[in-house]
Formats: C-alpha cells, sequence, structure tokens
C-alpha cells in the first residue's frame, strides 16, 4: 500500500523542531516494521495547496494507523509546534508505468484531485483513460502512477492520485505543461469554462526532488 501525506508546517515553526520531523520520517523503516521505505520531499516553488513537504511511504499490509499513529510522529503533532496539518491519501497504485527504474536525482511531481461527486462513473472513467494516454505522447514523463483513492483505508476528500517522474524541471514545465496533449486534451476535464470539467477546482500540486525512483518502489 501507498501512503502520501502533503505536510504543512506550522508559520512559525522551530528549524530544530523540522530536523527531529525530518529524522522521524527517515528512521520510519526502523520504528514500524510494516513500513519498506518512506521518503520526504520538500516541496519546490510553485506548489498549489500542498505545503512544504511531500511524504512518500510504502507499507505492507493495510493498517495506515502504524504510520500516522506512531509514537514518534504523536509526539511531534501533540506538542502543536512543528505540523499544522497532514493532508493524506491511501491508496494501491493501480496502474504505474516503471519505464526507467534507475532514475537518478529527478523530480517527483503529486497531483491530488477530486471528480465532481455528480459525475457519472463512465465519464470517470474517460477521464482516467485520457489521463493514462499521457506517458506515451509526453516524453518527458519517465515513470508514471495513476490510483484512485481508497477511502475505506483512509477517509479523504482526493478521489485520484497522478504521479509522474521527471528527469529535470524542464520535463515537467515544458515537455509535459505545453505539449498539446495536456492543454488539448487533458485540460479540458479541469476547465470551469470547458462543459466536459468533471474535476473540482480545489486541487493540490507539487514537485519535489528525489535521489531515485519513488514510484518504482518494491
Amino acid at each position: 500500500m501507498r501512503l502520501i501525506s502533503l505536510v504543512h508546517l506550522q508559520p512559525e515553526v522551530d528549524a530544530a523542531r523540522v530536523v527531529e520531523f525530518e529524522s522521524f520520517v527517515a528512521g520510519l523503516p526502523n520504528e514500524v516494521a510494516a513500513v519498506r521505505r518512506a521518503h520526504l520531499g520538500r516541496q519546490l516553488s510553485g506548489q498549489v495547496n500542498a505545503g512544504h513537504y511531500t511524504w512518500d511511504t510504502l507499507i505492507d499490509g493495510e493498517d495506515v494507523g502504524a504510520v500516522l499513529e506512531a509514537p514518534s510522529l504523536l509526539a511531534l503533532l501533540d506538542g502543536g509546534d512543528v505540523i499544522e496539518r497532514l493532508d493524506s491519501v491511501a491508496f494501491e497504485s493501480e496502474k504505474p508505468g516503471i519505464a526507467e527504474p534507475g532514475i537518478a536525482n529527478c523530480l517527483k511531481r503529486t497531483l491530488l484531485v477530486r471528480t465532481l461527486p455528480e459525475t457519472p462513473a463512465e465519464v470517470v472513467t474517460e477521464f482516467e483513460r485520457d489521463i493514462l494516454g499521457m506517458p506515451d505522447r509526453i516524453e518527458g514523463i519517465r515513470n508514471w502512477a495513476f490510483s484512485r483513492v481508497d477511502h475505506s483505508l483512509l477517509p479523504s476528500r482526493w478521489t485520484h492520485v497522478w504521479e509522474q517522474e521527471y528527469l529535470d524541471q524542464s520535463g515537467f514545465d515544458t515537455s509535459y505543461m505545453m505539449h498539446p496533449y495536456h492543454w488539448g486534451v487533458v485540460d479540458a476535464w479541469f476547465d470551469p469554462e470547458c462543459p466536459q470539467r468533471i474535476i473540482d477546482l480545489h486541487f493540490a500540486h507539487a514537485l519535489c526532488h528525489a535521489d531515485a525512483t519513488i514510484l518504482g518502489w518494491q
């Protein structure tokens, strides 16, 4: 199971306390037996509703509480001086594409979206198909995963997680954002002026650095 938390720090957080949180995530596989991998990436400029960090975790089984209720994390939360809130989603990576498992010094992009509740199931399927058409057309996307959020594991406002890995910033800024398939096909699902739109205007977008692939974790 995958768990992603967008970490929103307190406005006046002490730097030493942030280091404590970073150390907690780094040591999480040693503290929680079910955790196979964990990564904490500071958000790059341009994030939207994503806070300060993207925290990725790979877990054996379905016990989200083993991570979100870990004693060291609860101690940080109870103090009230480090983390303002965690915006978390739990899911199985349903449609991963790991074309470059050896990618290094890359960028990991996370997009959390919510389909409007009145959207028919068959229309949601069309949206999902269009998203999954992007990697075949957009060369900058080296690895990807597109998943439905599992609300039985953890309640969340979000319905979908769209993740990509890029070699560098231009892979996202130019190859992805400027591609005709992106703005000519996919954007219609998001555009409030388009009758095709089914995505809530509130979304979360984050980019962070990673030393190696996260989407290819096993």
